[in-house]
């Protein structure tokens, strides 16, 4: 099944109902996630290369200081499959950790400052 071209609706329905981050571009999925920090953007690409060894599927992934951009399809069958779907969702949850991380941290430094 992980490697079966999906159609044009089938990545669309995922991407309104599972990954709104992301959009089909070009024949790939793709998003851009923004960060606090070069820091955190490093932490991210980080977490991406341990999901991508863990998948055996690797994206595309560009820097450009707090801003990380992905792009990902299944080269051997030239499309988008179940494979680049799980790396999605495994990518964008990845971020949502950074940023609840950041955001978890921010709220107990402003109610105990040091």
């Amino acid at each position: 099944m992980d490697n079966l071209v999906l159609t044009s609706d089938q990545i669309e329905e995922e991407l309104e109902n599972n990954l709104n981050q992301w959009k089909f571009i070009e024949s790939k999925l793709q998003t851009s996630f923004k960060l606090a920090s070069f820091h955190e953007a490093l932490l991210l690409i980080a977490q991406i290369g341990s999901i991508s060894e863990e998948l055996d599927h690797h994206a595309e992934i560009w820097n450009l200081y707090d801003q990380v951009t992905l792009a990902v399809w299944s080269h051997d069958v030239s499309g988008i499959t179940g494979r680049d779907l799980d790396f999605a969702k495994k990518a964008t949850g990845a971020y949502q950790a950074i940023v609840s991380r950041r955001q978890l941290y921010q709220s107990q430094t402003e109610t105990n400052p040091a």
